[in-house]
């Protein structure tokens, strides 16, 4: 017989495995085979909200592979919870274990499944099935889903791989009556006649049953986004009929990426959506446009927000050839030269990862978007790379010891993406400038008015506009009258413990003088100290000549090999030739920067500034001064030289503005 085993692919579209075996010219007896794995399971990263999605989506695609396929309200979490598994095989138990046990009752002629890029015990786990196979002569096939390339020998070929992986058809939906005919010859498990499994369930497995997941990450998250393919087409469909119209204005801000955002992330990761499904319909809807453009004057925005889309798209799947291609990435730094850095004795503070781990740092906006992450297990992008730059510059926290709590917390939790991106917000791949993001500021630029910090830090909800990215500065006078206490870590803090603290996030009032006052704590670091004396360490290390060569193979083996917009596979920028990616501003930035970064009253006193920093804190020294003539000259000369758009060295990201000097998505500095 012909097993399927359902992995992170729990769809009916692109799925080459359900494909062939609907369509198939063979009568073989099938089976499609779905695991709650425990040693997957017992990995630090899951929480019950992944399993509380993946059920869902299970749920979904059992309903349309046996016919009864249909959106499923949110609220119906009794379907999700008692629904009878009709055509999936689901078993709580090991996967080379489960396929021994089947054999043995009934051969098994093919393996169909697609390969999966994850952490170490996934890895684990595939060379373990493939050894089995390879014992027993049971072939298995592994599909390509994501575009990344097993194995792959040489960076260089990353992008005509991928390139020709979107080029493939699609495999075919099975029909309604393909469907008919593969569940007649569907295998009866559990019957009387039929083969027995170990861990068989009927119904979807509640995580709060999994003894494998640690029990304070049992739990679900009441406002997190439903599973199943169902919901993730709807969502698709969406982005491409209205939500995406001003992606690329809002994806920065937490206020505005709830709506602009595709919100696809999730569905994603699980495979309830297909990425070459998102990108092939993405691009029909870009050519809709253009020939739509071709007969209207009027501008139309949705042309540079798809752009934008399908560049993080394809940016996906190179962050995820990373891991692939090095899966140690996970346990090691990218660049060993760095492995000392956070790591020494009393490097990590406990109590300083506890504040940060419930969003009690002191810090509203950076609070405000860890308890946004408990509370629905999504944030946009910027938010992340801000979080983790806080945690691992200003609060000097190793990336491996928050890796587990950030997957945690992530309901879209990508391994291929998360460890790459841990370890470049934390500056040790050596190839990556520094990102020392200035919270403070950030939630300024971001939440102007508190919109976002007031809706998850109830504390400071009368808290004015003026003080609520700072309320430490308010005067004891005015904490009095907005009814608010800002502790301060020799009392308050010291008092109560950051355990106890836990409990403001439910509403912990403190009595005083016969009123109820809400409590919020105070700083738990200096934040422009800790980010100097981080930025110094990371500094002398780069500097090193030891690091500057480690740091060339690193970019040989995973540098992205796209410049402006044009492939350049095997030529390693210029901006490398250090080996370091340290940011300068060449001439005929100076002027620009200055519009870009500050306001016209700023720009007028900007040459009394001995220092300019950008928000990132990647830049730090004076830009070098021009004269105006000579940057109009050269500004006209890029105008005309200059492509439509330009790839990001850093992060890749695809830049639709041909003259602009940081990336929207990172904020580096252009190379």
């Amino acid at each position: 017989m012909d097993v399927v085993w359902l992995k992170k692919d729990v769809r009916l579209h692109d799925h080459a495995p359900l494909s062939l075996i609907a369509a198939g010219g063979n009568c073989r007896p099938c089976l499609i085979l779905y695991l709650y794995e425990p040693d997957q399971l017992s990995e630090a990263t899951v929480h019950g909200s992944h399993v509380a999605f993946v059920n869902e989506g299970l749920v979904d695609l059992d309903l349309r592979l046996s016919g009864r396929g249909g959106s499923i309200a949110d609220d119906d979490i009794d379907l999700y919870r008692h629904h009878q598994f009709r055509c999936i095989t689901v078993c709580h138990a090991g996967a080379a274990f489960t396929f021994r046990e089947i054999h043995r009752q009934r051969p098994i002629h093919q393996i169909l499944c697609h390969m999966e890029t994850s952490h170490l015990k996934s890895f684990a786990r595939d060379k373990a099935v493939r050894r089995w196979c390879r014992a027993n002569n049971v072939p298995i096939k592994e599909f390509n889903q994501t575009g990344v390339t097993r194995c792959l020998s040489n960076r260089d070929d990353f992008s005509a791989n991928f390139n020709r992986f979107l080029d493939r058809p699609m495999p075919e939906s099975p029909s309604s009556d393909q469907l008919r005919q593969m569940r007649r010859r569907l295998i009866d498990v559990g019957g009387a006649e039929g083969i027995q499994l170990h861990g068989l369930c009927r119904s979807p497995m509640n995580p709060t049953d999994m003894q494998e997941i640690s029990a304070q990450n049992r739990h679900d998250r009441a406002n997190r986004q439903r599973g199943g393919e169902s919901k993730a087409l709807d969502m698709f469909q969406s982005f491409l009929s209205h939500r995406g119209a001003n992606y690329s204005s809002g994806i920065s801000s937490p206020n505005t990426s709830w709506t602009t955002g595709s919100r696809l992330s999730p569905y994603l990761t699980w495979g309830h959506m297909s990425l070459r499904h998102v990108i092939v319909h993405t691009k029909r809807r870009q050519e809709e446009l253009r020939s739509a453009k071709k007969v209207s004057s009027s501008p139309i925005p949705w042309l540079r927000s798809l752009a934008s889309f399908q560049s993080r798209m394809h940016w996906r799947s190179h962050f995820m050839q990373k891991l692939e291609s090095q899966p140690s990435l996970e346990k090691e730094d990218l660049c060993l030269a760095f492995s000392k850095l956070r790591r020494q004795p009393h490097d990590f503070c406990q109590e300083h990862y506890d504040a940060w781990c419930q969003g009690l740092t002191g810090f509203p906006f950076v609070d405000a978007c860890m308890r946004c992450l408990i509370d629905c297990g999504w944030l946009n992008f910027r938010m992340r790379a801000m979080l983790v730059s806080f945690a691992t510059y200003n609060l000097w926290l190793d990336w491996k010891k928050i890796s587990c709590h950030l997957a945690r917390v992530f309901l879209d939790y990508e391994p291929g993406i998360h460890y790459p991106q841990l370890q470049m917000q934390a500056g040790t791949t050596g190839i990556n400038a520094m990102r020392v993001y200035n919270v403070t500021k950030q939630g300024k630029d971001q939440d102007p008015s508190g919109i976002f910090i007031r809706r998850y830090i109830p504390e400071l909800r009368n808290v004015p506009d003026e003080y609520i990215h700072e309320p430490y500065n308010m005067p004891s006078s005015m904490q009095k009258k907005y009814l608010v206490t800002i502790g301060n870590g020799d009392d308050k803090v010291a008092r109560l413990g950051f355990s106890n603290l836990k409990q403001t996030l439910s509403g912990v009032y403190e009595e005083t003088d016969g009123n109820n006052f809400l409590y919020y704590p105070s700083p738990i670091v200096d934040e422009k100290l800790t980010a100097k004396l981080a930025k110094d360490k990371l500094s002398t290390v780069r500097k090193q000549e030891s690091t500057k060569v480690e740091a060339d193979q690193v970019f040989l083996k995973h540098g992205s090999r796209r410049s402006r917009g044009e492939d350049r596979d095997g030529v390693k920028p210029k901006a490398l030739s250090s080996a370091i990616k340290r940011v300068r501003v060449d001439r005929g930035q100076t002027s620009l920067l200055s519009s870009w970064k500050f306001s016209p009253h700023e720009q007028q006193n900007s040459s009394e500034r001995n220092e300019k920093t950008v928000d990132n804190g990647v830049l730090d020294k004076k830009p070098t001064a021009m004269s105006q003539a000579s940057f109009r000259t050269e500004s006209s000369q890029a105008a005309m030289t200059e492509p439509r758009e330009w790839s990001c060295k850093l992060c890749t990201y695809l830049n639709e503005k041909p003259l602009a000097l940081v990336c929207s998505m990172c904020g580096s500095v252009r190379q």
